[in-house]
């Protein structure tokens, strides 16, 4: 018989982040039916039904995803949203050496997008989740198909909550390695006017980004022109539908309201213009993120850091 062959270390890495991947899509479905089950319970009185209901619904699908290699993430983003987008932006004049430094940046990041590297991301929440009155009733359900898990944990899954690692190979597929095309490092579109508070000392950029509220994947904030790692209200929607199908008319992304702030940014360059690091440090407060069953709030950071490049 033949001998199976080892996988590299970067093949073990990929498949740990896929599995986990699955794992957070199996609670994005757990939430949303949980969600669903819970808000049965407070319309209709009939708890011990709901309860068994997602009880019985999620083993199943706990058994499917266990069982599964190919199960895979819609997001590790956050339960964030979209909304027309307010950039929180200036258009004060730019000075020369803003100029000069978006030039530097933008050129060494459209060549790193290509290259090889190291991703490492840490996300937490900072305040609890909390749906109101259904808080209590959606813990005590999650608890029954998971003794250690919680609203917080779950949703967590949907932010990509705790810490995040993996080794990108040039010419590799983003989502694969990642499970969320969203981390994979981009060419920066920045533009002067949005490097705040710059300093240069040598080959070191730090700068500050505007606020954005609600921003959009379309370039429209400066956080969108550093960094697609945020998670749109039609990304959430999108996911709820992937993972419950025909029945996802049962739960709607009806309104979202989150900012993102205190928007940090670290650019390390080589001295012949290579990126050598990139690190960028972020505030998320969802204000509201209402479903057509409950309506949520909560908080948190993300700080991410790319480095180790191999052109």
């Amino acid at each position: 018989m033949a001998k199976k062959s080892e996988l590299t270390l970067e093949e073990l890495t990929a498949q740990k982040i896929r599995r986990s991947n699955g794992w957070t899509r199996f609670w994005a479905i757990v939430l949303a039916l949980v969600l669903v089950a819970g808000v049965t319970y407070f319309a209709n009185g009939q708890a011990q039904k709901a309860n068994e209901a997602a009880e019985a619904e999620a083993s199943s699908l706990a058994a499917e995803y266990a069982n599964s290699n190919s199960a895979q993430s819609w997001n590790d983003g956050a339960s964030t949203g979209s909304g027309n987008a307010s950039t929180g932006d200036t258009n004060a004049p730019a000075s020369s050496e803003a100029e000069a430094a978006v030039k530097a940046i933008n050129a060494a990041t459209a060549q790193a997008a290509n290259a090889g590297y190291t991703w490492a991301r840490k996300c937490e929440l900072t305040r609890a989740i909390d749906v109101g009155s259904a808080t209590e009733t959606l813990n005590g359900i999650i608890h029954r198909v998971d003794s250690n898990a919680d609203l917080n944990s779950v949703v967590g899954g949907f932010i990509g909550r705790g810490d995040k690692n993996a080794n990108y190979t040039a010419g590799a597929d983003a989502k694969e390695t990642f499970g969320n095309a969203n981390y994979a490092l981009k060419a920066t579109q920045l533009q002067a006017s949005d490097l705040q508070e710059l300093k240069v000392d040598g080959n070191t950029y730090t700068f500050k980004l505007a606020n954005a509220d609600n921003p959009q994947k379309d370039g429209g904030t400066s956080l969108n022109r550093l960094t697609d790692d945020f998670i749109t209200q039609q990304e959430v929607a999108d996911g709820i539908k992937e993972a419950l199908g025909f029945l996802s008319s049962l739960l709607s992304v009806k309104s979202s309201d989150v900012s993102f702030t205190d928007i940090e940014v670290t650019v390390v360059l080589t001295d012949d213009g290579k990126l050598e690091s990139l690190h960028y440090y972020y505030l998320m407060d969802v204000k509201k993120l209402e479903l057509s069953v409950a309506t949520g709030t909560g908080a948190g950071y993300v700080d991410a850091t790319y480095n180790n490049f191999v052109y």
